[in-house]
């Protein structure tokens, strides 16, 4: 037996449906009646016009007392007609108005059979357009001071490649731009994001826009997970990141009693773990800034060991710096595809230029050759040398350092400062003596489970 097929609603009904609805979605988005009426009557005049024709001025009163709509045309009085939509009769507005004269414009209703279906159509439209006006509006009242801010999304679906997630009571949308190097996003999975942008006007979609990328994940999750940056004991400098591949940080304690580096891995590393494990197993290293820029150029390119440091420095404080490193330490310095010292440069501020021993010394040559002499260095260029092997032997003469302590320090690079006569001692050949190594202390670099000589091993 067939099921009877609802019987379908005359127009005075639909129309008292959609202003029954009209009042409900006023008063549960607290929106003024009157503005939704506004807006309804002004999107029925376009529908009048497209539907019945007509390009005179045309007036929708909606009347809520018998849930209904009427149409009204303005219309000027002519002796001679010659558009009627536009235009009426002297003799024909005198009937509805006897003092009525030629020129003055009247009013008149010209409500057509059928419009009830139209209003109610496009008052649906108008409707669902305003619900959405005003979700995004509460949306942006109550986030718009959130941005900067760590949240935790969880995955809703994909449009086109970006991702919608649920973030908090709203929706937030994390465009492809905005997603790291190989994570796949599946629904119902959770991942902390990043508010980016809070968008008020002329978008399409959610408000709130989120990142996998950006530099401030890195940061609030480090703040997140360690207390001393969290209370202002450690500072977190800045942050660099190629998103899902490496990251590199740069921590500073207030407090000289507090290891930065030591903060920020945590017990048996796993505050650094936790991070890392949020951002997708992506490598962070943790280095000791440092105001001297030799130090903390130094500090940056770890793992790699640094030999001498030349600054070229610009006015503004930063310039180019030539980092000179043995041949063992030039990929490490360099890293994969350029990797290590890219960060290594957006960390500092320092554009840098890694040279290994030979290179430099040819390169010199080749400029005395040239100029006849080291050229001249640029206007406004200040030209620093600096070792930091040296620079942490004489720190540790000025502060007294206990003999034993900085004679194991300095063996290396007294052998080559100061080389002794085999004659008179005895010993092997100098010349091959082994390079001075960075102070290690001055640099950490940690991922989940690894230690600095790991680091070196895969950068290779």
């Amino acid at each position: 037996m067939a099921l009877a097929k609802p019987a379908k609603k005359t127009e005075s009904e639909q129309r008292a449906d959609m202003l029954e609805q009209l009042k409900l979605v006023a008063d549960e988005k607290n929106i003024p009646v009157e503005k939704l009426v506004e807006s309804i009557e002004g999107a029925l005049v376009s529908a009048y016009k497209r539907a019945f024709g007509g390009n005179g001025t045309v007036r929708i009163v909606a009347d809520f007392a018998k849930s209904d709509f009427r149409v009204f045309a303005q219309k000027l009085v002519v002796q001679k007609v010659l558009n009627t939509n536009t235009e009426v009769s002297w003799k024909e507005a005198r009937e509805t108005d006897e003092n009525i004269n030629l020129g003055d414009v009247m009013e008149r209703e010209v409500t057509p059979a059928g419009f009830g279906r139209v209003a109610a159509l496009t008052a649906k439209q108008v409707l669902m357009q305003k619900l959405r006006e005003a979700e995004r509006s509460q949306v942006v009242s109550e986030y718009a001071d959130k941005q900067g801010q760590l949240f935790r999304g969880i995955v809703q679906r994909s449009e086109r490649g970006d991702i919608i997630m649920q973030v908090g009571k709203a929706e937030a949308m994390l465009p492809r731009r905005e997603q790291a190097a190989g994570e796949t996003y599946r629904f119902g999975e959770s991942y902390f994001v990043f508010v980016v942008d809070i968008r008020s006007e002329g978008f399409y979609g959610p408000n709130i826009i989120v990142s996998r990328t950006h530099p401030g994940l890195v940061r609030s999750l480090f703040t997140r997970e360690v207390p001393e940056i969290a209370e202002g004991i450690v500072e977190l400098k800045a942050v660099a990141r190629e998103a899902g591949q490496r990251s590199k940080i740069a921590v500073a304690a207030q407090n000289p009693d507090v290891d930065p580096v030591g903060a920020c891995v945590g017990p048996r590393g796993n505050r650094v773990a936790k991070v890392v494990g949020e951002l997708g197993n992506e490598k962070v290293d943790i280095v000791r800034w440092s105001a001297d820029p030799v130090t903390y150029i130094s500090n940056a390119l770890s793992p790699a060991q640094i030999g001498k440091v030349i600054l070229a420095e610009e006015q503004g404080g930063t310039g180019t710096a030539t980092v000179i490193v043995s041949e063992d330490q030039q990929s490490l310095a360099i890293g994969k595809q350029g990797q290590n010292v890219r960060l290594a440069a957006k960390l500092t501020g320092w554009r840098i230029d890694i040279r290994t021993e030979k290179q430099f010394a040819e390169e010199q040559a080749k400029k005395m050759f040239t100029y006849g002499g080291a050229p001249a260095p640029k206007p406004g260029v200040t030209i620093r040398e600096a070792s930091p092997v040296l620079d942490d032997l004489f720190a540790l003469e000025n502060e007294g350092a206990k003999n034993a302590e900085l004679d194991a320090a300095t063996s290396a690079e007294a052998d080559l400062l100061f080389p002794i006569d085999a004659d008179e001692t005895g010993a092997a050949d100098t010349e091959n003596a082994e390079a001075p190594t960075q102070n290690e202390d001055e640099t950490a670099s940690q991922n989940e489970g690894e230690t600095p000589s790991q680091d070196a091993v895969s950068e290779k």
